[in-house]
């Protein structure tokens, strides 16, 4: 666990090619996912808004490499300073509560297939490899939906060629067509991303996966 409802965040992780999601518990244990995040922010946020704690949990999803600051340290040196860092992160709030918002939206009004290839579209996206560890149980969890749906969503995303799954590892093949599956959410979702940095961030991770 990166981040635990009501302990102190003690640290800061700025996330390369990890992935982690942030999700909601329940009084009866059931969780959803509210959010994801890699490469474009950073996971702890909360302290730049001058909070210590939060509701929520925050794990990793996808294994990868990061970089580590203390609270302390990002509070004297970036929060509290006047560091370039203050204006990147305020976008990156902004981005991080649209996502959110659609998040909410998403999971009432649209098809667990397009939410699926949203869910992969956007990891793929953060993890910049096309093969990661995933799980059913796990998508089900994030997706908030019962173990066999997910199932028979991969499935056929699988027969129609856009991913492959074996022994819990999750391949995307046709990232393209992965996201032409998308709901509208997908774009909306990513282009506040590009907003922060004035350039497609995707692309390049995308372009790096196929040149290796």
């Amino acid at each position: 666990m990166v981040t635990q409802p009501g302990l102190p965040i003690t640290d800061l992780y700025f996330p390369y090619d990890a992935v982690t999601s942030t999700v909601q518990e329940m009084s009866d244990g059931s969780t959803i996912e509210t959010g994801l995040m890699g490469i474009e922010g950073l996971v702890g946020v909360q302290v730049w808004l001058r909070q210590r704690s939060t509701l929520a949990t925050t794990f990793v999803q996808v294994p990868g490499s990061g970089l580590r600051m203390s609270t302390e340290d990002f509070i004297r040196e970036v929060r509290d300073n006047k560091s370039p860092l203050n204006d990147l992160i305020a976008g990156y709030v902004h981005s991080f509560l649209v996502m959110t918002s659609l998040t909410a939206a998403c999971n009432r009004l649209h098809s667990i297939d397009e939410r699926l290839c949203r869910w992969l579209s956007m990891t793929f996206n953060r993890a910049q490899r096309r093969e990661f560890p995933l799980r059913h149980e796990f998508l089900a969890q994030m997706l908030g939906v019962h173990r066999p749906t997910i199932s028979t969503a991969a499935n056929m995303l699988q027969k129609a060629g856009l991913i492959s799954y074996r022994y819990g590892k999750m391949t995307i093949v046709d990232p393209d067509g992965l996201a032409d599956g998308a709901c509208e959410c997908y774009p909306l979702m990513e282009e506040q991303i590009d907003k922060i940095f004035d350039q497609p961030w995707r692309e390049k991770v995308r372009i790096g996966i196929d040149v290796g």
